[in-house]
């Protein structure tokens, strides 16, 4: 995904929202390993981890800003993504993704919206209804800025029935696998994404203002 963004002149940022923990133990140890001249595949050293798992229990404590994927998601757009020069941001994502990224489209509705001009999202587990409630703009912008790939038995890209309503196009993501869909539907994604930025680029061009001699005389005139 990461080579296929690259070579369409993607900039990247990889998020990691399940990440919300640091273990103490593990990282003090692997501190002290990295100061020696210990060789990784020595068996040893397996022995000293599995020792070192039962003797000392781990003390798992909240990253900062980081203790939720939604507060991730939050923190790495306020100081990151939003803070980028690039006006056109899209995102993929997958399972609970979907409903991190719909957590802060509520979060940073204006910012979101005007950033923003796809979402990929792959067997998603959010929820329309519940997230979005009866919000009118918020429902509009993610049935025209939104595509989900499902799994299905389906061929991939053909339609996938939605049971909500104001849900955004859902297609088959050409699996029925979970873990297999990223892959599977990865080519069409980045189809979509391109297709999408094509429009938004078209339809900014056909808002400027076209300037004329006449238009320029008034200007200059006022």
């Amino acid at each position: 995904c990461i080579q296929m963004a690259l070579q369409a002149h993607h900039d990247v940022i990889v998020l990691n929202p399940n990440d919300n923990f640091m273990n103490l133990n593990m990282a003090k140890k692997w501190n002290s390993l990295l100061t020696q001249n210990i060789e990784s595949s020595s068996p040893k050293m397996a022995q000293t981890e599995s020792f070192f798992s039962l003797q000392h229990p781990p003390q798992c404590f909240p990253k900062r800003y980081s203790n939720t994927p939604e507060e991730h998601m939050a923190y790495i757009w306020d100081y990151f993504i939003s803070k980028t020069e690039g006006k056109d941001v899209a995102f993929i994502v997958h399972g609970y993704g979907g409903l991190v990224f719909m957590d802060l489209l509520v979060r940073r509705k204006w910012e979101v919206m005007s950033k923003v001009y796809a979402v990929a999202l792959i067997d998603s587990e959010h929820h329309v209804g519940h997230q979005l409630g009866s919000d009118v703009q918020l429902l509009a912008w993610v049935k025209h800025h939104c595509r989900e790939w499902v799994t299905s038995p389906k061929p991939l890209d053909k339609p996938a029935a939605s049971v909500l309503k104001n849900q955004f196009p859902m297609v088959s993501a050409g699996t029925e696998k979970y873990h297999l869909a990223p892959s599977s539907s990865l080519q069409s994604i980045f189809k979509y994404l391109q297709k999408a930025l094509k429009a938004k680029t078209t339809i900014n061009f056909s808002r400027m203002p076209i300037v004329t001699r006449s238009s320029t005389k008034k200007k200059q005139s006022a």
